[in-house]
């Protein structure tokens, strides 16, 4: 059985959980028991001290049993792991118990119903407590008339409807009240989401290009430094490459920039299909890019690259179905210990050799 170490996530909310369970059942059930005994002592429970005993007896065997199973940790096999509804349920039942053997003092123990209710306006779902106040206030109202057949000399029959109506009114105002505390809650859930959302964007944004959701710029050459640095214990092989889309502003000018947008967003889609896990590309400025062959020797990456190469010579674009793009692509493998600017600077030199070849083609530095 796990304990109560909160070393993890999960087993911090398990101990908070607890500690409420806690807190609702101990200060609930001794305020309830305090009142019924004050009762009591006032000679107005019915059946007296043995009753008394007996009914409280059983009443915090039900705590107990609420308590140890949450501290098993069977409450997460329910779908409120908080066990709000239960508690809720359990609590309201133990009132209207009580409320039968309570005499002249019956509503005092029933306003005990509304702290009940309190615990529940920021855990549950308004029908839920709605649900649970109509059971009550009819319940109470059965009691009543129970009580009136069973017991008429026990008490004032027009004394307690005019208390039960009263009870009707004030619970009524507490589920008004719940209702629009809970579509506060739900807008302010709301809100929480929608400032994550704009939290996760804007976290994204600082590593990524919104266009084509590579990696940008200062992203990719954050990472590559620390690839490089792997690779100078001998980890592995790395091969980096920069990619040109060849005679793009000529797309921008005779097609218009939404057509140019579209092909920035197919060549880092291919690029995608084609890249595993470790390797990444970034958009590196306009229509260039840096692509880093992870765990790669200088034969599987011009293999890879040409084969991305064709892939877009071969796209098709339904606005433009004359339109073929090209790209050129020049590549270095990195040699142990090579300063970053000198590995880079390779793979510039093999691209501008691509351009000056003739374009759509990759290139690889020498040596």
């Amino acid at each position: 059985m796990q304990g109560w170490s909160i070393t993890s996530e999960g087993d911090s909310d398990q101990g908070r959980i607890l500690r409420r369970v806690l807190f609702a059942i101990v200060a609930g059930g001794m305020a309830h028991t305090l009142v019924c005994w004050i009762a009591a002592q006032l000679d107005f429970f019915r059946g007296g001290g043995n009753a008394f005993a007996q009914l409280f007896t059983l009443i915090w065997s039900g705590h107990l049993l609420l308590i140890v199973i949450t501290l098993l940790g069977f409450n997460r096999l329910f779908r409120d792991p908080s066990m709000t509804l239960p508690i809720l349920w359990w609590s309201t039942l133990v009132l209207l118990v009580s409320a039968w053997y309570v005499d002249e003092v019956r509503l005092c123990v029933m306003l005990l119903f509304f702290a009940i209710l309190q615990m529940g306006v920021f855990r549950c779902r308004t029908r839920e407590l709605v649900l649970l106040a109509v059971v009550c206030v009819s319940a109470y109202l059965g009691i009543l008339l129970a009580l009136n057949h069973w017991y008429p000399e026990a008490l004032d029959m027009t004394a307690e409807l005019i208390q039960w109506a009263t009870f009707v009114l004030m619970t009524l105002a507490v589920i008004i009240l719940a209702d629009e505390i809970s579509a506060i809650r739900l807008k302010l859930s709301e809100r929480n989401r929608q400032l994550g959302d704009i939290v996760d964007r804007i976290q994204n944004l600082a590593v990524r290009d919104e266009l084509t959701g590579l990696y940008n710029r200062r992203y990719a050459m954050e990472r590559l430094g620390k690839i490089r640095e792997m690779a100078d214990r001998g980890a592995f092989g790395v091969v980096a490459a920069y990619a040109d889309l060849d005679h793009f502003k000529q797309i921008n000018d005779q097609h218009g920039h939404a057509l140019g947008d579209q092909v920035l967003r197919d060549f880092a889609r291919l690029t995608g299909n084609l890249l595993s896990g470790r390797d990444f590309c970034a958009r590196y400025g306009g229509e260039e890019f840096l692509l880093v062959l992870v765990k790669s020797d200088q034969a599987q990456a011009e293999a890879l690259l040409d084969e991305l190469r064709d892939n877009l010579a071969q796209a098709h674009f339904p606005q433009a179905p004359a339109l073929r793009v090209t790209v050129s692509i020049g590549l270095a493998a990195y040699r142990p210990g090579e300063a970053l600017d000198a590995w880079l600077g390779r793979a510039d030199e093999a691209l501008y050799q691509a351009k000056g070849m003739g374009r759509n083609r990759v290139i690889t530095a020498e040596g």
